[in-house]
């Protein structure tokens, strides 16, 4: 349970929301498969291995191990994750071909996901029949389940299919032994308002079967769409660790985490605590920055330049929504253009400097004018540097 005594996000959104049931949310990750796909990014077994044990470190509940079609290394990797004991359900992914499926059914996983194209605009690039795909859903998840395998069908691009084939593909599926749906924003082009319609809709006609909602980032919505998925009634939202995945990449499960742990107070059971180090580790095997601003994992979050916001850094909920304690990273005042005099002051205290009111003013303009020429911050070791000039 989080400590609600450290988030400061005041009481505008618990006005608005009052008198809403809180759903449950259910997260399941597919950094290992569709994260992957980042241009450029290549898992070894060894490194999917540790990703699969970070991520059931954070208390995801279920993790997609890997699409085992793709390479035997794909299958070493599935093996090695599913002896490793994790908490988590693992899944597995294949397309609607017979083969994909039993490839899944030999590796001991239980749960599975089945993809089919259902957008006009795939089908016609697969140069693929509506009747054709719709027998490859009935023959692909009749057969998983007849394995005994737990098969959520995944309809790629279903956010851009004709309405009416979407709902026969999705009730095919159903029809053949599919027990839980997945809706899929392929290039995420669905507003948050089209996700609820879609989610409502599925489950109108669908009733207590699970909905998941897997979502992209093309248009910065991910998060929002996945929110509203799982207020119209969805029970799982796919996402990756920093949203890492093709083009604008997956929806970005600790962000979502965040956001409605604290804006929604809907439990999650994703470990706040342990995303920051989740997210410094995957970007460390993957080879890829993020921008430093970046939502729950931005280095800038809890760091302070502007001397009117240092002037009010003892009282971290004036200046921040939430304790960084939640995040388990700390605070802190660096130095540039943009300090003041509070800046000095602070960054004087936590390096052990003692100056005069006189000496800080001097201090001020030196790091100032540094700062300016170098076109960048202004690092302790100059600062100390400055502080030895002006004593």
């Amino acid at each position: 349970m989080i400590d609600r005594s450290r988030i400061w996000t005041g009481s505008l959104n618990e006005t608005a929301l009052a008198g809403r049931p809180k759903p449950s949310a259910g997260f399941y990750d597919t950094t290992l498969r569709d994260g992957e796909q980042a241009v450029g990014v290549v898992f070894g077994v060894e490194q999917k291995l540790e990703i699969a044990k970070l991520i059931d470190g954070l208390g995801v509940g279920r993790i997609e191990a890997g699409f085992p079609r793709v390479s035997d290394e794909d299958k070493e990797a599935i093996k090695a994750i599913s002896a490793a004991g994790l908490k988590a359900e693992l899944w597995g992914f294949a397309r609607a071909i017979i083969e994909d499926v039993a490839a899944v059914a030999d590796l001991g996983l239980k749960h599975l996901v089945i993809e089919a194209p259902i957008s006009n605009a795939k089908l016609g690039a697969l140069e693929v029949a509506r009747e054709t795909v719709l027998k490859r859903i009935r023959d692909a998840v009749a057969f998983g389940a007849k394995n005994g395998l737990n098969v959520a069908f995944f309809g790629v691009d279903s956010t851009r299919a004709d309405l009416d084939f979407f709902e026969t593909a999705y009730k095919t599926a159903i029809e053949a032994g599919a027990r839980e749906l997945a809706i899929v924003d392929t290039l995420g082009i669905a507003c948050p308002e089209a996700v609820d319609f879609l989610v409502r809709r599925v489950k109108s006609w669908v009733g207590t079967v699970p909905v998941h909602f897997h979502g992209h980032n093309d248009f910065g919505l991910a998060t929002a769409c996945a929110v509203a998925a799982i207020n119209a009634g969805a029970s799982w939202i796919h996402g990756t660790i920093d949203g890492i995945g093709e083009r604008a990449g997956n929806a970005n499960l600790p962000e979502i985490a965040l956001t409605l742990e604290l804006l929604y107070g809907i439990q999650t059971g994703i470990d706040l605590a342990r995303v920051r180090d989740a997210s410094k580790r995957l970007r460390q095997i993957a080879s890829y920055e993020l921008e430093p601003w970046k939502a729950a994992v931005g280095r800038n979050l809890f760091i302070r330049e502007t001397g009117a916001v240092a002037a009010q850094f003892h009282i971290p909920q004036a200046i921040e929504p939430y304790s960084s304690e939640l995040l388990n990273t700390s605070r802190g005042i660096v130095l540039g253009k943009k300090s003041g005099a509070a800046s000095i002051a602070i960054k004087c205290r936590e390096l052990g400097i003692e100056a005069s009111p006189g000496a800080h003013a001097r201090l001020l303009v030196d790091v100032k004018k540094l700062a300016m020429a170098k076109r960048r911050l202004v690092s302790d070791a100059e600062f100390l540097e400055l502080a030895r000039q002006v004593s």
